[in-house]
């Protein structure tokens, strides 16, 4: 059972780390080649299973927590996101920006909270409570509604019965 939870654990953690490199490549390259869509795949694949080991994870406090329900949020946004550049409905590109940044910002979030979790100089910062988390995180949501503001401004011609 232990190698289980090892595995699952190594496997979550990994994941997470190619979520991280294969989207910021998406989010900050050029949109709609051949390279964005093989990253944007690779990304959506790796976000599947960081979530899905995610929702197997309770060695934290031996239950679910907060952190699983973030992870079917998390699956909640990115299937949409996939599905509509398959679709092309009237709104696609609408869903698959609007679902792209989200489960970018629910990422880099748990990132965030990781960090804070397992980093032994910002770990006091949880145990007493201090502001600095939510600050984080905060500053975090903002970067993203602007980068979310951004793209949805820059493509808002585009996408609209585009086929």
């Amino acid at each position: 059972m232990e190698v289980l939870k090892e595995v699952i654990s190594w496997t979550h953690t990994i994941t997470a780390t190619l979520s991280l490199i294969f989207g910021s490549i998406v989010l900050f390259g050029i949109k709609g080649n051949a390279k964005h869509k093989k990253m944007g795949l690779w990304y959506f694949y790796a976000m599947l299973i960081n979530n899905l080991t995610a929702l197997a994870i309770v060695n934290a406090f031996g239950k679910w927590f907060f952190p699983h329900y973030l992870a079917i949020a998390c699956l909640i946004v990115i299937i949409p996101g996939i599905v509509a550049i398959r679709q092309k409905h009237k709104h696609w590109l609408k869903v698959h920006i609007i679902s792209m940044v989200i489960s970018y910002y629910l990422l880099v979030g748990g990132a965030i909270n990781e960090a804070f979790l397992h980093i032994p100089k910002l770990r006091p910062y949880i145990i007493n409570n201090e502001p600095i988390l939510g600050i984080t995180h905060m500053i975090a949501q903002l970067i993203f509604i602007g980068v979310l503001i951004y793209f949805l401004r820059k493509y808002r011609k585009f996408g609209t019965n585009n086929k």
